[in-house]
C-alpha cells in the first residue's frame, strides 16, 4: 500500500486566474441546511439564508427576497440556477402532527423563482405514504428542465417532476437509510447514492423511470456516501468516509472502539467497477462524518473537495477543509481555515469562473452583538489560500482498495400528486442582514435601520415609466443604480441634495423584473420594479 504525507501543499499546480476577488465575510441571517452556492453569469452568487440573497464579488448583499407561505420550511430550502431567469427551489411543509412519536409529516415543495429571488410559482406534493420528520434535504435539475428532490435522514422517499413541476414518479426506500445524492449521467440515467446500515456505501443506476438497473455495495459495514461528480465518459467520481457513527446518531454517542474514519474519493465505470479509491487520513483530527463532503469540477478540470474536520477524539464539528486534487486524486494541495476558539460546519462549495473558491457553512463561538453562530461565505484563490486564519492540515493518503458487492433494493414506486400554493414574497432592504468581515470580526454594515427615510415607486408594476419618490428631501448627494433580473447592474445616476422625487425610464430594457438600489449617508435601500 503506497503511503505519502502531506503538509499543506506538495506540489504546484501551473494554473493561475487573473483578476480573482477574495474574501470572509459572516452573516447576521437566517439558517439554511443547505446554504448553496449559485454563480449567476454577473458574476454575482445567488444564497439561502433564510432567504434568498444575491451577493456581489465581495461578499456583499446586494438583494434580498423572502417568500411567506403557512407551514413551508424556508430555513430547508434548496436554490439551484439552471440559466437565464431561471431558479429552481425546493423545501418542504409540514401537514399533520405524526402518529408516533414527535414530529410532523413532511411533504416536499418544488418552485421556480427568478435570479433576484421572487417566487414564479410553487407547488406542494402529497405522496402517497407520508413521511414523518422527512425534510426534503437534495435538489437536481434535470436535462429536460424538469427537477429531483430526496429527503434527508428520516426521510427515505425521492420525487421527479417535470418542466412545468407536474409528478413523473416518486420513489420510497423500504430499507432502513435515506437518499444521499442524485446525479444524471449524459444519456439521461441517474446515479443514486443510498446510506443503508449495515450495506456502507451504496450506488443505484436507474433509467429515467427511476427504475434500477443495478445497485452495488463498498466499504461496508459503516462507510457512507455524500456526493459524486459524472464525468463526460459516463464514470463517476465518488466522495464519502468509510466509517461513521451513523447518519443519525447524536454527537455524544460514544465513538466505537478504534474509530478513525477516512475521506475517501473512488472512481468507478458506467457498471460500478472500482477504478481507483483514495484515502485521506488527518493525523490530528478526526472528519465530522454526519455533514457531507462535496466534489466540485474545477475551472482548469480537476477535483476539488470540500468537507468537515472535527476536533482530535471527538465526532464533532470544528474546521473546513478544502482539497484539490488531479484526475487520480492525487492531492495538489490542501487546506483548512478556522479561528482559535471558534468551531466550523462547511456546507458548500463553489468553484467560481475566476478560478477561485467559494464556501459556504456555520460559525460558532462567541460573536459580534452577544450571538453564538453566524453563517460565512469565505473565498479563496485558485491555490486556495485565504485571506486570514489559513491552516496547514497534515494528511496521510493511502491506496484503497474495496471490494463491491451487489445489493438488493426495496424500492417502491408511490403516487405524487401536485397542488399549486398560494405565496406572497417581499424584497428585503438587504442592509437589515449585518454583514462582517471574517478576519477581524468588524462590523460591514450599520445594522440599524430606524432614521432611514423610505422610498416609494409609483405606479408598480409600471410599463417602463415611473417615479421614484423619498419621503423627505435628501440632505446629501447620493445617487441610485438599476439591476436587471440576473443582478447585472444597469447603470447609476446621481440624486442631488435636495431631491425627493425622481422620474426614471426604463422602457428601453424591455419586460421583467429589477431592482433599484438608493444608496446614500444613511445606507442602502432597495425596491423592486415589474415592468410590464
Amino acid at each position: 500500500m503506497e503511503r505519502r504525507m502531506l503538509f499543506g501543499s506538495c506540489c504546484f499546480v501551473a494554473f493561475t486566474a487573473n483578476a480573482q476577488t477574495t474574501f470572509m465575510r459572516m452573516y447576521q441571517a437566517g439558517p439554511s441546511f443547505g446554504f448553496e452556492l449559485n454563480e449567476l453569469p454577473s458574476g454575482n452568487s445567488l444564497i439561502n439564508m433564510g432567504s434568498a440573497h444575491v451577493i456581489d464579488g465581495n461578499g456583499y448583499i446586494l438583494n434580498s427576497s423572502t417568500y411567506f407561505q403557512t407551514n413551508v420550511v424556508f430555513s430547508s430550502q434548496n436554490m439551484r440556477y439552471v440559466g437565464g431567469d431561471r431558479v429552481l427551489c425546493a423545501s418542504s411543509t409540514w401537514t399533520a402532527p405524526c402518529s408516533f412519536g414527535s414530529g410532523a409529516y413532511m411533504e416536499p415543495v418544488i418552485g421556480l423563482m427568478d435570479t433576484l429571488g421572487a417566487v414564479t410559482s410553487m407547488k406542494q406534493y402529497a405522496l402517497n405514504s407520508g413521511v414523518c420528520g422527512g425534510l426534503t434535504k437534495g435538489l437536481l435539475p434535470t436535462a429536460d428542465s424538469g427537477a429531483i428532490v430526496w429527503g434527508r435522514d428520516y426521510g427515505p422517499f425521492a420525487l421527479r417532476v417535470d418542466g412545468s413541476l407536474e409528478p413523473v414518479w416518486s420513489k420510497r426506500l423500504m430499507d432502513a437509510g435515506a437518499f444521499s445524492f442524485f446525479k444524471e449521467f449524459p444519456n439521461g440515467d441517474l446515479l443514486a447514492g443510498i446510506n443503508r446500515q449495515t450495506a456502507g456505501v451504496v450506488v443505484a443506476r436507474m433509467n429515467a423511470a427511476g427504475e434500477v438497473l443495478w445497485s452495488r455495495s463498498y466499504i461496508r459495514p459503516r462507510g457512507v456516501v455524500s456526493d459524486a461528480l459524472i464525468e463526460p465518459d459516463g464514470s463517476f467520481v465518488l466522495v464519502g468516509y468509510t466509517d461513521s457513527t451513523g447518519t443519525t446518531d447524536p454527537i455524544f454517542t460514544p465513538l466505537p472502539p478504534g474509530y478513525n474514519p477516512k475521506l475517501f474519493m473512488m472512481k468507478l465505470n458506467g457498471e460500478g467497477d472500482v477504478l481507483w479509491c483514495k484515502g485521506y487520513r488527518s493525523t490530528t483530527n478526526l472528519w465530522y462524518t454526519r455533514r457531507d463532503a462535496v466534489i466540485r469540477r474545477t475551472l482548469d478540470g480537476q477535483y476539488a473537495v470540500l468537507a468537515t474536520l472535527g476536533p482530535p477524539a471527538q465526532h464533532d464539528w470544528f474546521r473546513p477543509y478544502l482539497m484539490k486534487t488531479d484526475l487520480n486524486g492525487d492531492t495538489l494541495w490542501t487546506r483548512s481555515v478556522g479561528r482559535h476558539n471558534y468551531t466550523y460546519l462547511a456546507q458548500d462549495l463553489q468553484a467560481s469562473s475566476d478560478g477561485g473558491y467559494m464556501i459556504s457553512g456555520i460559525i460558532y463561538g462567541s460573536m459580534p452583538g452577544n450571538q453564538s453562530g453566524l453563517m460565512y461565505i469565505y473565498k479563496a484563490d485558485s491555490l486556495g489560500h485565504f485571506e486570514c486564519w489559513e491552516r496547514v492540515p497534515s494528511i496521510e493518503v493511502m491506496d484503497l482498495f474495496p471490494v463491491d458487492s451487489t445489493v438488493i433494493l426495496n424500492i417502491i414506486s408511490g403516487v405524487a400528486t401536485a397542488d399549486p400554493m398560494d405565496f406572497t414574497d417581499s424584497i428585503l432592504d438587504s442592509s437589515i442582514f449585518t454583514t462582517y468581515d471574517g478576519c477581524s470580526f468588524t462590523t460591514g454594515f450599520p445594522s440599524t435601520m430606524a432614521t432611514r427615510r423610505p422610498i416609494f415607486v409609483r405606479p408598480n408594476p409600471t410599463r417602463g415609466r415611473f417615479t421614484l419618490e423619498v419621503q423627505d428631501p435628501l440632505l446629501k448627494d447620493s445617487f441610485y443604480s438599476v439591476y436587471d433580473a440576473t443582478g447585472r447592474l444597469l447603470y447609476q445616476r446621481p440624486l442631488p441634495a435636495g431631491t425627493n422625487l425622481e422620474e426614471i425610464d426604463l422602457t428601453r430594457f424591455g419586460r421583467g423584473t429589477y431592482v433599484l438600489r438608493v444608496t446614500d449617508p444613511e445606507g442602502v435601500r432597495h425596491e423592486r420594479v415589474v415592468v410590464e
